[in-house]
């Protein structure tokens, strides 16, 4: 079996896992480019795999109820733990067969007593500014793995919105490859999305709305020119193309499309 075979199977077998919890979860990060392209634009020839660890992100006033939270579900099946501080048991990241790691996201805005009864204080959650956006702006969608006859619906930031946090906060990335990876799953729906015009139309309403104003900022100092640090980032990380002759303006006149409705 293929890497991104085994990877499709466990990302599969950690929605079955979590299954009780969907409604109150929302993908996020680099399996959102699996997810859009195979199951949104049933576009099946992308090969859109580029990460391992499985994001879910989650926040609001309220969630459904439920008897365990998430760690006691997960810690009794086939998890290992792995521990962020030495001499510390927990927070703890939970690693699915001790290969991928599930993370947990949400605003710094969200309650303790609703990470605790969701979560559960035993695993590290990261808390991200400007989060709320994604949890707002989501749309259900369905998946299933190959011939399974089992779908699973799970919540899903609007690829416009997706496109657009990720303008907004590739900057505040403190790594470059992490902005290189955020960077890269924008061009992704810039290139992929079969209904373009439709997400650019969002995105110009989001900035109406006056949602995260220094985007247009953001997206001009990294892709002024061909050869500006976004352009040469995508182009490193995207590798060769076999489809597109010149990689590099492709990705800049998509992002400057993407300017005229900043």
């Amino acid at each position: 079996m293929n890497n991104i075979k085994r990877l499709e199977l466990l990302f599969f077998e950690v929605l079955q896992d979590l299954k009780d919890y969907l409604d109150d979860l929302t993908l996020v990060g680099g399996w959102l480019s699996y997810v859009y392209s195979k199951f949104l634009w049933h576009n099946l020839e992308v090969q859109a795999v580029t990460t391992v660890d499985i994001d879910f992100g989650f926040g609001g006033n309220k969630t459904k109820p439920h008897s365990k939270t998430i760690f006691e579900v997960l810690s009794s099946l086939n998890y290992k733990e792995r521990h962020l501080h030495i001499g510390k048991t927990y927070p703890v990241v939970l690693y699915k067969q001790g290969e991928i790691p599930i993370d947990f996201i949400t605003s710094p805005k969200t309650k303790n007593k609703l990470v605790e009864e969701l979560v559960g204080r035993q695993i590290i959650i990261n808390k991200i500014d400007k989060f709320d956006f994604l949890l707002e702006n989501r749309i259900s969608i369905k998946v299933r793995a190959g011939r399974e006859k089992i779908n699973y619906k799970i919540q899903c930031p609007e690829p416009s919105a997706f496109l657009y946090h990720k303008g907004a906060t590739f900057i505040d990335r403190e790594e470059g490859l992490k902005q290189a990876k955020d960077l890269h799953y924008m061009y992704f729906i810039l290139r992929y999305a079969p209904n373009i015009d439709i997400i650019l139309a969002e995105v110009a309403e989001y900035k109406k709305k006056g949602h995260f104003i220094s985007i247009s900022k953001n997206i001009k100092k990294y892709f002024e020119r061909k050869t500006s640090q976004g352009c040469l980032m995508i182009e490193k990380e995207n590798g060769p193309d076999e489809y597109i002759d010149d990689l590099r303006q492709d990705i800049f006149e998509r992002f400057n499309k993407l300017l005229e409705f900043l």
